[in-house]
């Protein structure tokens, strides 16, 4: 029988492992279906100060630091900063060990903030959101990628097949049913139960909302035949582009 452990202590068990298969791309659905959409929701990175927030093993955090003036990533996981430091070094670029709740950043300090594939694993969802905000400059720009939380959450979701065994839709179960969902087992380890976070479409849009970020662009892959048939139909990821800005007129508005 597999231990449920708390995502901390899975990071630093299952560190290595990820490292070798996320690599210096990513895996197979960062970098054919996340990757270029991110790219192009971060824009022109020139004269630009960049936080990598959730940066894994860095591959994200070096890939900016070739255009940007100075990236700094962040992991709660010590054992990913190590690996990053190891991999990869730049004048620029700066690895630091520390949790998306409690960035000890100066206020309006990044232009740009980049949270990829990180926010649906942080157990309080609107201080994770409220600390990126706050590090960020007026008008600057905060990407955030996601598994799409309507047709993914673990271990809550079945593919349905039919009898050829062909996938001909989802079934997601307790969507409402938000933070912590225990006995996630990962790929990156079969010795451990991972403890994941699910939350709805409207906590992440008013924790946006309350925290003065206005959406500019949002993006629903469906490129994802990529991963195998059947699978282009629902869209798997959720990727957002958004702006903040110095008060959202009604705040009374949620979602």
């Amino acid at each position: 029988m597999r231990k449920v452990i708390s995502q901390k202590l899975y990071w630093e068990k299952v560190a290595k492992s990820y490292d070798k298969l996320v690599g210096k791309k990513g895996d197979l659905s960062h970098e054919k279906i996340i990757n270029p959409i991110v790219t192009r929701f971060l824009g022109d990175l020139k004269g630009k100060t960049v936080l990598d927030a959730g940066c894994g093993n860095g591959y994200w955090s070096m890939t900016l630091a070739k255009k940007a003036k100075k990236v700094v990533g962040i992991d709660f996981t010590e054992e990913l900063i190590k690996a990053a430091e190891l991999r990869y070094s730049a004048p620029n670029l700066e690895f630091i060990t520390r949790d998306l709740r409690k960035l000890n950043f100066p206020d309006n300090n990044f232009d740009i903030v980049l949270c990829n594939m990180a926010l649906m694993d942080v157990e309080d969802l609107d201080k994770a959101i409220a600390e990126m905000a706050r590090v960020l400059k007026v008008k600057g720009n905060l990407v955030i990628s996601m598994i799409h939380p309507c047709f993914e959450n673990p271990p809550n979701t079945l593919t349905l097949e039919d009898k050829k065994g062909r996938k001909i839709g989802r079934l997601v179960k307790h969507y409402f049913k938000t933070g912590i969902v225990k006995d996630f087992d990962l790929t990156w380890d079969n010795k451990y139960h991972y403890q994941h976070c699910h939350y709805t479409i409207s906590d992440y849009l008013n924790s946006f909302s309350k925290h003065n970020l206005f959406i500019e662009k949002v993006s629903k892959p469906n490129k994802a035949k990529i991963l195998g048939k059947g699978y282009s139909h629902i869209p798997h990821f959720l990727i957002f582009k958004l702006r903040k800005i110095n008060h959202i007129s009604n705040k009374e508005s949620r979602y």
